[in-house]
């Protein structure tokens, strides 16, 4: 029984021994494989840099990729510049100016769109790089909505100490030099001014062009729209032979027009040159003196 009792132990020891040997050499198989694939994937991220690395150094120093420099005529190799009217080419072809005669990778379109919007006229902008060493410029110009009148310096009278000089505004409160063609038919708007923050000439554009919106069918009669006062908008209206100003308050611009035009007819004989009406209170047409003679100036 004794011997038979050692046989049965050696013959356990004799299996354990023989399992313990099996996951030995699957741990060490198992450390093995993820060794290799650690190193071989090390090797991968370092082989895909360092081809990274020379693809940009060849970008960066091969002369084909080069964006053109100038050279002796007037045309702007490299660089095609599109959707310009008003705004000027020369000033956007500077936005460019240090990219000629470097590598076009190292050209940031980005940055080149922000700089554009710099340019007077210029709203928005897209820049694209065209291999192997061109640059497309799309230019997005801004649309002006009004005249406002500038001061532009000091004529040393006293009657009128200060001239102005036209320029246009667009929808964001932007103060635009004239160029090219004008439309006919914008208004001239007062109470915006050039050393004012842009968002306030927005905020002002804006009420202008809810007061255009809703007046849309009298377009043509609306020479001259006033801003300056935040509570209430003044408009000049033009009817037969006469220029009347009206002051509507801040919104119900159709239905106050629409009282002064019911009631003009009984009133123009009496009206001056000029003659300003505030039209804003309640069913009521009032009259305002003017503050210095029948201009209101």
């Amino acid at each position: 029984m004794a011997r038979r009792k050692r046989q049965e132990e050696e013959v356990e020891e004799q299996e354990s021994g023989s399992e313990r040997s099996v996951v030995s050499r699957q741990t060490i198989h198992t450390a093995v494989r993820f060794t290799f694939w650690t190193l071989s994937l090390v090797i991968c991220v370092f082989a895909v840099a360092w081809v990274t690395l020379q693809g940009e150094q060849f970008l960066s120093t091969d002369a084909r990729f080069r964006v053109p420099r100038r050279g002796a005529t007037a045309r702007d190799a490299g660089i095609e510049v599109r959707g310009l009217k008003n705004a000027s080419k020369a000033a956007v072809l500077r936005v460019f100016e240090n990219d000629r005669g470097r590598s076009l990778a190292d050209v940031d379109p980005d940055r080149r769109r922000l700089q554009l919007r710099t340019v007077d006229w210029v709203r928005d902008a897209s820049v694209r790089r065209i291999w192997p060493n061109h640059l497309d410029v799309e230019v997005t110009e801004r649309e002006p909505v009004a005249f406002v009148q500038v001061a532009s310096g000091f004529t040393g009278s006293f009657d009128n100490p200060v001239t102005y000089k036209p320029m246009l505004i667009d929808a964001d409160g932007v103060i635009l030099r004239l160029r090219g063609s004008v439309p006919a038919n914008l208004p001239l708007l007062t109470g915006v001014r050039l050393t004012e923050d842009v968002e306030i000439r927005r905020a002002r554009v804006l009420r202008m062009l809810r007061l255009l919106d809703e007046l849309r069918e009298f377009r043509d009669r609306i020479p001259e729209i006033d801003v300056s006062d935040p509570e209430s908008v003044r408009m000049t209206y033009q009817m037969q032979n006469q220029q009347v100003i009206l002051i509507l308050g801040n919104e119900r611009f159709l239905e106050r027009l629409n009282i002064f035009l019911r009631h003009y007819d009984g009133i123009r004989e009496r009206l001056p040159a000029r003659a300003i009406l505030d039209v804003s209170l309640e069913g009521r047409i009032t009259a305002i003196e003017p503050v210095d003679g029948p201009s209101g100036k």
